[in-house]
């Protein structure tokens, strides 16, 4: 029986970004260009405002495709086209952070 072995291979954390960085932009959603990406050690976190949970899902998940990626860590804000009408409602609004 042979048993296969897993070769890890570390990039810099300079050209994990980069990677991510041109991954993200050749989706063509134009929020992503906008995000944030820092890299320490292969986890990669993505911080910034997309317009929808499905935009966000896309970014999270095509990142896990990018050699030299390790880890996610999701720090992206979801702000909907509809929330400051849904704030705004007479139904006593939603949650708001501006207190």
């Amino acid at each position: 029986m042979q048993v296969s072995k897993k070769i890890r291979i570390d990039y810099p954390d300079d050209d994990v970004r980069r990677r991510v960085s041109r991954f993200l932009y050749s989706r063509h959603f134009p929020a992503f260009r906008h995000l944030n990406i820092e890299v320490r050690h292969g986890a990669v976190t993505l911080s910034g405002v997309v317009q929808s949970f499905y935009e966000k899902q896309i970014a999270m998940t095509s990142c896990q495709h990018v050699a030299g990626v390790l880890s996610l860590i999701d720090e992206i804000v979801v702000i909907r086209d509809d929330q400051e009408a849904w704030d705004s409602a007479p139904h006593g609004g939603g949650y708001s952070a501006k207190g």
